[in-house]
């Protein structure tokens, strides 16, 4: 973390970027030059009334501070590094990396994770950052490059709220072991007869006794199932887990406090935006891996904690054929980098407009990659040895689902010196890690809807505290008896197969509908340099075919969904089919909307025009969108040829751009 942070500095301080930067004043010929492939091509310098000719370059250093005084910037690019980091590296890595690398397989899983990373994850961040940076502007008004996909940015909205509900269902759990923590002594480290099942309730380094009269004795791990304090703590004291998503039963009013809580801190922290934000993840993007290094420690120290390594890291060649494992491994990639939610864009779009987004985007992708293995190495080598203290295999050692951070962690605290102690602190850690996606979550929601209805921005407050209650009481049924049923439903339908659809509109959109030349171009305008042919590559086949062919197997195989051992009725299957249509059938309807409101004669007609961009795209700052615009009518005028993107230099090209306007 230190020495990527240390890195990002350096490279902050000694970054010249005049020499890369698209437009380079020429003072001597008053011109300003567009360079790229080895060539450099001139382009005449704008006259200001009553004044000398001014590159474009002085235009794009100077942004309009007016234009955006409304929404905001960020107050330094550590902010906007760090919120990255704080979005990216939350409680997915923590809690829904382990139990879905566990649920599918521990190895078999990873390998998919890195494959989709590569091939989808990091250009689809890198993608997002650009355009945002570029536009200004956040995920519903970004559309107006093409406008024909502006229900993909009404689904990102969507799904932001939906992951937004339940996230902060995850963060109030962590609210309730945090409070619990200041006992005198952990409640999970002993078996209370007030939750705990004395028969089969086991605690580590304790002996099993029983009052029974045995006739014939018989080893005990041979005839009853053991499980761990931590387990049946989580499961029958916490949650007070029901049978089924039909038994609901009443509300856990000590949760709904937490959920209560969390919610309020959530507010407070976003009453001036990411004024406030901004401030915060200084703090809260680098405590969490102080705790998380001291378990990594812990964790394999302890006796058959290898065994657990090395399941997570040898896969399991047989499930590498389960498609199911692929979907899974895209879901949480794109989940985890909090890709196709909007967060990234809305994040990048309070940026300098010169700022190397590019770095910042490499820098945060490793980041997360690295805190996920870590996160699993932490899990998995605590669940080896838990494998060796209960004599079981690792695969049974606990149940599969969303509840293993809140098992494993737990178990590995109480081998640490002073468990209270560093029980408080991991809590407090993953409470650290949900607030940081979930300022995200919610703040891509309030700016969206901000910049398409401009008055709300007066009434920010306001606007954010009515969006909380809202989802707090919808937040209220994942915390009843049934809660964590309904909470699975959420995150598989709303935040996971909701997602990945979304991500292949999202690129199918960017770089065929707008244009890969249009995007590089921009990005070449941008940054002062054009994308290579991997980031070329990626954008327009590798991320939209891969996608698009896990999403369409994983329907054809689709199988109900199971919580544990228990199978959810077909209407809890149809409901949640409804929650993922919510968002994804936005993107057609917007469509169809967009298409029949065109004025032309044919239908054909009717959708070239909804494809254009709209007068409103292009750069926020208007000084900046103006030579822009300039340079985009010289290229047409001068008939610039493309290859993959990338702009071809000839002679003749050269000649036309150093011609006056």
């Amino acid at each position: 973390m230190l020495v990527l942070l240390q890195l990002f500095e350096r490279v902050n301080k000694n970054d010249k970027y005049i020499k890369n930067k698209l437009f380079i004043a020429e003072g001597r010929r008053g011109r300003g030059s567009l360079r790229g492939g080895g060539r450099r091509f001139s382009m005449p310098a704008r006259r200001e009334s009553g004044g000398e000719p001014r590159s474009m370059d002085a235009a794009i250093r100077r942004p309009s501070l007016a234009a955006l005084a409304d929404r905001g910037t960020w107050g330094s690019p550590w902010e906007f590094l760090l919120s990255c980091v704080g979005l990216s590296v939350g409680i997915g890595n923590v809690w829904r990396f382990p139990y879905l690398a566990y649920q599918n397989g521990g190895g078999a899983f990873l390998i998919p994770y890195l494959v989709m990373l590569v091939l989808a994850g990091k250009p689809m961040y890198f993608l997002e950052l650009a355009v945002g940076q570029f536009s200004g502007v956040g995920p519903l008004a970004l559309w107006n490059c093409c406008p024909l996909a502006k229900g993909v940015g009404c689904a990102m909205i969507t799904v932001s709220l939906i992951v937004c509900i339940y996230y902060n269902v995850i963060m109030s759990y962590t609210v309730f072991y945090m409070v619990s923590s200041f006992a005198p002594e952990v409640p999970w480290s002993k078996c209370d007869p007030e939750w705990a099942d004395l028969e089969t309730c086991y605690v580590r380094g304790e002996p099993q006794l029983s009052n029974l009269t045995l006739l014939n004795r018989t080893s005990y791990s041979e005839n009853i199932t053991r499980e761990t304090a931590s387990l049946q703590y989580w499961e029958k004291y916490v949650l007070k887990l029901s049978d089924g998503i039909e038994h609901l039963g009443p509300i856990k009013w000590d949760l709904a406090l937490c959920l209560l809580f969390s919610w309020v801190i959530v507010v407070l922290c976003l009453v001036k935006g990411i004024k406030t934000s901004g401030k915060v993840v200084y703090f809260a993007a680098t405590f969490p891996y102080v705790i998380l290094f001291t378990l990594l420690v812990t964790g394999l120290l302890q006796e058959g904690a290898w065994s657990g390594v090395v399941y997570f890291i040898y896969p399991d060649w047989e499930k590498l054929l389960d498609i199911q494992v692929w979907q899974a491994a895209a879901g949480q990639m794109f989940f985890s980098l909090s890709v196709s939610m909007g967060g990234l864009i809305m994040y990048s779009s309070y940026n300098d407009f010169r700022n190397n987004v590019y770095r910042d985007a490499l820098v945060v992708s490793v980041m997360d990659t690295i805190t996920s293995i870590i996160s699993g190495i932490v899990t998995f080598s605590i669940l080896g040895a838990m494998a060796h203290d209960l004599e079981v295999p690792i695969s049974q050692v606990v149940k599969e689902g969303p509840g293993l951070a809140f098992i494993a962690y737990p178990e590995a605290l109480l081998r640490l010196p002073a468990p209270q102690l560093w029980s408080v602190l991991f809590f407090l850690m993953l409470f650290i890690l949900g607030l940081d996606s979930e300022f995200a979550l919610l703040e891509n929601v309030l700016t969206s809807l901000s910049d398409e209805f401009p008055f709300l921005r007066q009434h920010k407050l306001s606007f954010c505290v009515v969006t909380a209650i809202i989802c707090y009481c919808v937040g209220l049924t994942c915390v009843t008896y049934g809660g964590n049923y309904v909470l699975t439903l959420m995150d598989v339908y709303g935040g996971g197969m909701a997602v990945l659809f979304i991500a292949i509109a999202e690129s199918i959109s960017l770089v065929w509908i707008y244009g890969l030349k249009n995007l590089c171009r921009d990005m070449r305008f941008m940054l002062g340099f054009q994308p290579s042919f991997y980031w070329r590559i990626t954008w327009a086949f590798f991320a939209p075919v891969i996608l698009g062919v896990i999403f369409v197997y994983s329907l054809i195989v689709y199988k109900p969904l199971r919580y544990e051992n228990y199978d959810y009725p077909d209407w809890a299957d149809a409901l949640g089919w409804a929650l993922a249509g919510v968002s994804t059938l936005q993107i057609p309807f917007w469509a169809v909307v967009i298409v029949c409101r065109k004025k032309s004669d044919s239908l054909y007609r009717k959708f070239v025009e909804a494809k254009k961009p709209t007068k409103d795209w292009g750069p926020s700052d208007p000084r900046i969108k103006e030579q822009w615009l300039e340079l985009v009518e010289t290229l047409e005028k001068c008939e610039v040829k493309y290859h993959n993107g990338s702009i071809v230099v000839s002679p003749e090209v050269e000649a036309c751009l150093r011609q006056p306007l």
